[in-house]
């Protein structure tokens, strides 16, 4: 499918949506999200750390923990912060077969990416998932968002360069500080990624810990520098 007729059948099937109702306040909408949840959600107005996308105080530009130790991506685009009742929407697009929330997100984020003047890259990678969850899914919601956001843009998404070699424990299973051990190993980068400037796609970003070791693994195998746009940023609790 061309690009140009796979990104105008995508904006078609946002636009003839079944229930013509917002996933959130359920007010009739043509999009996924009415304009005013979307404002309101998905604003992204806030201002963030460049490296990590957490929300912080006008004025700054980096946050403290990226200037002790800044992780191996280089920039983080998020759509917002995430928690009640935005939650919902990943929720169901993880849990309640609905692909097409990704999607959505990812020309979200695309626009985003456009409108904030960030460079176009030269490659779109979503996580992988792990076989359990996919077979169970039916869909990786992360490649739903790749492929949308490079469709936008105009750039190739593959779902073959970074793999799972490694299962293991759900993230949001474990505590905190056991999140970037549980991810060591996971990952590897047998397709071509040398001298390419990727941006890494997921839906939601919470420590950094899992995109962390997916840029390393990238960055070792040759990529020229690691980007990362999620859907949303879960803010420091507390």
């Amino acid at each position: 499918m061309s690009t140009m007729l796979g990104s105008l059948l995508e904006h078609m099937g946002a636009a003839l949506r079944p229930t013509g109702l917002c996933e959130l306040c359920a007010l009739p909408s043509r999009q996924t999200l009415c304009e005013p949840c979307t404002g309101q959600y998905l604003s992204g107005a806030e201002p963030r750390c460049s490296h990590c996308g957490l929300a912080l105080p006008a004025g700054n530009f980096i946050c403290g923990a990226c200037l002790r130790s800044p992780p191996p991506y280089i920039q983080t685009l998020t759509l917002g912060d995430y928690g009640v009742p935005i939650d919902r929407l990943i929720q169901r697009l993880k849990f309640g077969d609905e692909p097409a929330i990704g999607r959505w997100l990812g020309q979200r984020l695309a626009a985003r990416w456009q409108a904030a003047g960030h460079p176009r890259p030269g490659l779109v990678l979503p996580i992988p998932l792990s076989s359990v969850r996919l077979q169970q899914r039916g869909y990786n919601q992360a490649w739903e968002m790749a492929r949308s956001f490079a469709r936008e843009l105009r750039v190739t998404a593959r779902s073959d360069v970074l793999v799972r070699v490694r299962e293991m424990p759900p993230q949001s299973s474990l505590p905190l500080a056991l999140r970037t051990k549980n991810v060591r190993g996971v990952f590897a980068a047998p397709g071509p990624c040398k001298a390419q400037d990727v941006v890494l796609i997921d839906d939601v970003m919470t420590t950094g810990s899992t995109l962390g070791e997916a840029a390393s693994v990238l960055l070792r195998a040759g990529a020229a520098a690691v980007r990362v746009a999620v859907a949303l940023r879960t803010p420091p609790s507390g």
